[in-house]
Order: structure tokens, then C-alpha cells, then sequence
């Protein structure tokens, strides 16, 4: 009796804890997109890299994949000429408060989206972000800058 009481016990906390971490992803890339953007601008702003520095935190936002091409261009003699992500050198403080995005462009698992930077003709960079759900999750899997399309 005893063990079959743990047992439901058992069975009733990961049942329990499933939805949580369900809750997490996201039903539409859109607030992930946001959200990473948010965190990344502002973990820059900290003098941070979130690359090096936020594994974890980045793991909610990018596929391994991506993060594992990223960090072998980084190692590489020729290293990275650009910030991945913003497809710039540097970031313009304007950035940390005008983020925008696109709505998506999904076709099964994947999606399409475009993110504004900034919001004046001086100070505004435009990415195209390339999203998958991995494991019902949005995650970033490829940024690329607008004017460097390869479809």
C-alpha cells in the first residue's frame, strides 16, 4: 500500500511539474523573439556576453545547434566580424527600448519573422530571424541581416 501511495505521489509531481515547463514555450514565436532580444540588449548593456557569459538563459532562446556553430566560428582564426544576433558591431542604446517584431510567417515548424531595431533612419538595423520548435519550443536557428539573403 505504502508503495503504490509513492508511486501516485510520484506520478502526480511530474504530471504536475509537465505543464509548467509546457508554460514556458511558447505558443507563437513572436514573445520569444521579443523576449530574447530584450534579454540579449540587455545583458550586452551589463558589459555582459551572452554568448559566454548566459549559457543557460540562452538555451531558452537558441537552438543547440545554432549556439554550437556560433561558438565554432568564435574559436576559428577569423572569429566572428559581427554580433550574430544584431548583425552589427556594436549595439546603440536605443535598441534596449525599440525592439520590434514582425508577426510570423510559419509553416509547420518553422517560422520567419523580422526584427526592427531602433526607430529613427540613423540608428535602425532590420534582421530576418529563422525560428524551429524544438521539443514545442520556439527557438531562434538562424539570423541573417537583410540585405545578406541566401534563399
Amino acid at each position: 500500500m505504502r508503495m503504490l501511495f509513492c508511486s501516485l505521489l510520484a506520478a502526480a509531481a511530474v504530471a504536475l511539474h509537465q505543464p509548467l515547463a509546457l508554460a514556458d514555450c511558447a505558443s507563437s514565436p513572436k514573445p520569444v523573439t521579443q523576449a530574447f532580444y530584450s534579454w540579449y540588449l540587455q545583458t550586452f548593456s551589463e558589459d555582459k556576453d551572452p554568448i559566454t557569459d548566459s549559457v543557460p538563459e540562452m538555451k531558452k532562446y537558441v537552438s543547440d545547434s545554432l549556439i554550437a556553430k556560433i561558438k565554432k566560428q568564435m574559436a576559428s582564426p577569423d572569429g566572428l566580424e559581427e554580433d550574430y544576433f544584431l548583425k552589427a558591431q556594436d549595439y546603440m542604446d536605443e535598441w534596449l527600448t525599440q525592439i520590434k517584431v514582425s508577426e510570423p510567417q510559419i509553416k509547420g515548424s518553422s517560422a520567419k519573422e523580422q526584427v526592427t531595431l531602433g526607430s529613427t533612419p540613423d540608428t535602425t538595423q532590420i534582421v530576418d530571424v529563422r525560428m524551429i520548435k524544438d521539443k514545442g519550443c520556439w527557438k531562434i536557428d538562424e539570423v541573417l541581416s537583410t540585405t545578406d539573403q541566401s534563399d
